[in-house]
């Protein structure tokens, strides 16, 4: 039998501690990253709503939308992963019956401006009793041309 010198049983452990601290300030980087990214939003809801409010930005938008590209930016974007008609995780109102809805969610808002609303500032108004935890961002994630092909689509399609 040899006698080989036997490691101490914290100097066996350190590689492990050392990989654990790695990924713990990984995960803390991530995080913060991720959570700065999900709240930025370019510029501020309108206060005060008139059937007028936002259609200076909207109309432009849908001038020559094409809203044959909604289903591939949805899918692009994941918005299907919460607004799905009869998710278990009821995140956030489902697509269905929304060209025939949206006209009437926001008074006076028209149908057109309550979804451009939906998507650059989600927080302005919450459906139901939805969580509101829509990402913030998508007024710099989105193109104009994106933006106005996702409206258009969501106008026309009702079974999302």
């Amino acid at each position: 039998m040899t006698d080989q010198p036997k490691k101490s049983g914290a100097a066996s452990w350190w590689p492990v501690y050392l990989a654990l601290g790695l990924l713990v300030i990984f995960i803390i980087i991530f995080a913060v990253e991720f959570i700065s990214s999900s709240n930025e939003s370019a510029g501020e809801a309108a206060t005060e709503l008139t059937s007028d409010t936002y259609m200076d930005v909207v109309e432009p938008l849908l001038a020559n939308a094409n809203p044959e590209n909604g289903p591939e930016l949805l899918a692009q974007y994941d918005c299907s992963a919460c607004h799905i008609a009869g998710a278990a995780n009821n995140i956030a109102p489902s697509f269905v019956g929304l060209a025939e809805s949206a006209g009437e969610m926001r008074p006076p808002l028209t149908a057109e401006a309550y979804i451009y609303e939906s998507i650059i500032y989600p927080q302005a108004f919450i459906v139901g009793d939805y969580s509101g935890v829509m990402a913030l961002n998508y007024a710099s994630r989105l193109s104009d041309e994106q933006l106005g092909d996702m409206i258009a689509y969501l106008l026309i399609n009702n079974t999302q």
